[in-house]
């Protein structure tokens, strides 16, 4: 297949990515993306997981403001396409060092009006997908992350940059990488989301413009690798703003939480199989295998010719 091929080929899978993106009900980036970084090219997963939240919106009771969905998961790390649960995009630039990607992200955010009596009058605030462009530092002290999106499907018509951080601890089997992001929201955005229009003003919901705003977030993503292949985890994240928004008629919360768990079968690499984890990952039990096993053969074994092919090493989540 020729570049030009290959890059074609990317931007319709892209946009397959982007209509199964549509379908899924997640958290906050960082809680639904899936850290599906270390990878060779072609590596593959599919899973699901649960995502329960706390909602910042006026509610009635507790149980209002408690949000659950069963969210599937798409895998993938292409040469051109990737896919990390809730983000998807074409890398201009990878190498070991940094990434620089056309990058897109669906915004899970919503108000409807047929929630609560209070939001009556009020115009929906819909879902949207958001696009623009990612630049990914990686380090031995950790993985920087900035990116700039802006509305696609003309409902906000806004623009965020966000700026996050995260390190990757390893553990055998166990994964674990906690993460702090600043994000930005421009007037636009924030006036959507947690703005009052002075047609939706009402006796004890006024007309209300919170402006732009700035929102700080962290949290945790762990994985255990249950075998080489299955890889349950569970990630949890905070967010906080400024009082622009919390005085908001709409608001109720200064805060609130996301709670991600679930797992992900990863098929291992379409292009160069086999193995899907790297030697501390496997265990003492299969190196104690493979040492019995060369026991049993003669150094003149046909066998003692073959060694696994390790080009899915390194292929962590978390």
């Amino acid at each position: 297949m020729l570049p030009t091929e290959k890059i074609l080929h990317s931007v319709k899978l892209t946009c397959i990515t982007c209509a199964l993106l549509l379908a899924t009900v997640a958290s906050s980036q960082e809680v639904a993306e899936i850290p599906f970084f270390n990878v060779p090219e072609g590596t593959v997963g599919l899973g699901g997981g649960i995502r329960g939240g706390q909602s910042p919106y006026f509610a009635t009771d507790n149980e209002d403001q408690r949000q659950k969905d069963l969210i599937p998961l798409y895998l993938y790390q292409g040469k051109y396409v990737f896919l990390r649960g809730a983000v998807g995009g074409i890398h201009f630039v990878r190498n070991e060092t940094y990434e620089i990607n056309l990058y897109a992200k669906y915004r899970f955010q919503k108000l409807d009006p047929d929630s609560n009596v209070f939001y009556e009058g009020l115009e929906e605030r819909k879902q949207t997908l958001d696009a623009g462009f990612q630049f990914r530092l990686k380090k031995k002290w950790g993985d920087l992350n900035l990116h700039w999106v802006t509305d696609t499907f003309d409902r906000h018509n806004g623009q965020e940059v966000q700026l996050g951080y995260r390190y990757h601890f390893q553990a055998g089997p166990w994964s674990i990488s906690p993460f702090a992001a600043f994000t930005w929201q421009d007037d636009n955005l924030t006036n959507y989301y947690f703005g009052v229009s002075e047609e939706e003003a009402v006796p004890g919901r006024p007309a209300y413009q919170p402006g732009e705003s700035r929102w700080f977030s962290f949290g945790v993503n762990t994985a255990w690798h249950a075998t080489d292949r299955i890889v349950l985890f569970g990630n949890v994240g905070f967010a906080g703003t400024e009082t622009d928004v919390i005085n908001s008629p709409l608001v109720e919360e200064a805060g609130f939480s996301q709670l991600f768990i679930g797992g992900t079968y990863v098929f291992g690499n379409a292009r160069k199989p086999d193995y899907i984890m790297d030697e501390e990952r496997q265990g003492g039990a299969r190196r104690d295998q493979r040492h019995r096993s060369s026991q049993i053969f003669s150094r003149e074994s046909p066998l003692q010719q073959f060694r696994p092919c390790h080009a899915v090493k390194h292929a962590t989540l978390g």
